[in-house]
């Protein structure tokens, strides 16, 4: 190791509060922390960080992963205040989504505030879209040229949808072409994620009736972890990100071999 390597190493941190905070700061810049890499850079063992991650992990701040950990998606409020929130992103994102389908195709456009710009972007074309969600179903209110089902439940104010047995129920006698899933995170190992376990129990049912799964996603949820999971890697068709989708994140996401569109 270099003398300049030497000077760029922290000092060796005894104390676990400060060690948390280190790692949180990490976590926060890199979303994904190793073990041995940590044990390395802070000077203690690796028994000593695979029990501070232990301790953040119960805090929820992270999830265990093998060799190390990775960040938890934010706690991110209601539908209303996050369709307010990086709008502009979400619209390049639906622009590059929507050039997947094709006339005639029936979609499933699930609740979320990236689906509700889907929604606005659809293009003119005969379409069968079904969604669980009132807000989406508002915009395509008045366009004709889509056949749009409507699927009740309980509303819940976080997703912005329904949620519960009935729309469950109401999927199970569907078979969309494309369902353009909303989701809370997204990581190589641990699949897509959700916050709410009634949500993850939808949106599990949700994929397995669909012929592709699309997810469109900002770049804040990629290398996230959520509670519950709702699908593997290997079950997303295609992945929308956008264009400066952080280069060791956009990496890890190519050599995983998942179909990526990268959003203008």
């Amino acid at each position: 190791m270099t003398t300049e390597a030497r000077k760029e190493r922290p000092p060796a941190i005894a104390l676990p509060s400060d060690r948390h905070q280190y790692i949180r700061q990490r976590l926060q810049q890199e979303g994904r922390v190793l073990a041995a890499e940590l044990a390395q850079t802070l000077g203690v063992s690796e028994d000593s960080i695979r029990r501070d991650l232990r301790e953040l992990a119960a805090t929820g701040i992270c999830q265990r992963v093998y060799g190390g950990a990775i960040a938890m998606t934010p706690n991110t409020g209601s539908f209303i205040e996050r369709s307010h929130e990086n709008v502009a992103r979400k619209a390049r994102l639906a622009a590059a989504a929507v050039r997947l389908l094709q006339p005639g195709q029936f979609v499933f456009l699930d609740a979320g505030t990236t689906n509700l710009e889907i929604a606005r972007a659809l293009p003119d074309m005969p379409l069968t879209v079904a969604t669980n969600s009132i807000p989406i179903a508002a915009v395509l209110f008045g366009r004709s040229q889509f056949e749009v089902l409507v699927i009740g439940g309980r509303m819940d104010h976080r997703v912005g949808g329904t949620l519960g047995s009935i729309p469950t129920l109401a999927v199970q006698d569907m078979r969309p072409d494309v369902c353009f899933l909303g989701t809370c995170s997204v990581d190589i190992e641990l699949g897509v994620g959700t916050t709410i376990a009634e949500e993850a129990a939808f949106k599990r049912v949700l994929v397995s009736q669909c012929n592709q799964i699309v997810l469109a996603v900002t770049n804040e949820k990629l290398g996230t972890a959520s509670p519950f999971a709702v699908a593997a890697m290997r079950d997303i068709g295609r992945l929308v990100i956008e264009a400066d989708a952080e280069p060791h994140k956009l990496a890890s996401l190519q050599h995983s071999g998942v179909p990526l569109l990268i959003a203008d």
